[in-house]
């Protein structure tokens, strides 16, 4: 049996301080890069307590691109550090 993959797509989890899921998101991954998100949204971040966003980023062939995580703080709603794994094998960190 063929396994459908997820194409040209952004997955984006939120998490709050106890791991339990705020906010989740599919879009499509030209208006991932296009469009406003979550984190540009500091008084959306303080309503759910979002701490943070993981992210899986995946090409029009189906690979993931890249997963990212970006941690938030809560207080001020802005982004206060995280990761990126690109599919290259290339890690990023933002302390």
């Amino acid at each position: 049996m063929a396994v459908p993959r997820v194409k040209s797509t952004a997955v984006l989890i939120g998490y709050n301080a106890d791991g339990r899921c705020v906010y989740s998101e599919i879009i499509d991954i030209h208006d991932y890069y296009d469009a406003e998100h979550i984190w540009d949204q500091p008084a959306r971040i303080k309503r759910l307590k979002l701490e943070k966003v993981r992210g899986f980023l995946f090409r029009s062939d189906g690979e993931l691109d890249q997963e990212f995580e970006s941690n938030i703080d809560i207080r001020t709603g802005t982004y206060a550090g995280g990761s990126v794994r690109c599919a290259d094998g290339t890690e990023l960190r933002d302390p």
